[in-house]
């Protein structure tokens, strides 16, 4: 029997009917909790769930149409190009890439709760060029971070839709001073 002053299980337990109602009050909300979260995880009428968790990964053979609602101001990877043909005697070298979110803006806040923007980058030994590749969005970044609270939607609108940009070089300056530029790895 517990006594007062009690803290197995980390809760102090009292003498009386004190601790039966803190255990009491306790319980309901746990049961409060589990039915709040159980429609989502019972399945309807008796009937198997549909729903399978996780979720498949779902390939795509095309981008989705945007929303007409999302515009962009500026072009997506204007400095894109192809990724260029390795040979068989290169070495690439890879270097993580990392900077505060929105640095250009904030300086380095976001950072100090881990808010970051990453990428990826490459050096050809052989040919001595440098290559970056960035998952960037396609309606700019306030777009894709903030939503739109659209009167003729109840829920929050997202211009959320993002692809991968390869571009040749690596702005060494950016990624130095304002975050992260590290040798990873070196690839054959």
């Amino acid at each position: 029997m517990a006594q007062e002053g009690d803290t197995a299980l980390g809760v102090e337990m009292r003498g009386g009917a004190g601790g039966a109602r803190g255990l009491a009050s306790r319980r309901w909300a746990l049961a409060l909790l589990f039915l709040a979260a159980a429609p989502g995880w019972l399945p309807a009428s008796g009937s198997p769930s549909r729903r399978h968790w996780p979720e498949p990964y779902k390939r795509f053979d095309f981008r989705p149409k945007p929303d007409p609602y999302c515009q962009a101001k500026y072009t997506f990877c204007p400095t894109g190009s192809p990724i260029p043909v390795m040979k068989d005697d290169d070495d690439i070298e890879v270097f993580r890439l990392q900077a505060p979110v929105w640095e250009f803006k904030y300086g380095d806040l976001l950072g100090h709760l881990k808010i970051m923007h990453d990428a990826i980058g490459f050096r050809s030994t052989l040919t001595g060029k440098n290559y970056t590749v960035e998952w960037y969005e396609l309606f700019q970044l306030g777009n894709c971070t903030f939503p739109h609270l659209r009167p003729e939607m109840d829920a929050p609108f997202w211009c959320n839709q993002g692809a991968a940009c390869f571009f040749e070089g690596i702005d060494d300056a950016h990624w130095k001073e304002n975050g992260t530029l590290v040798q990873v790895a070196t690839i054959s």
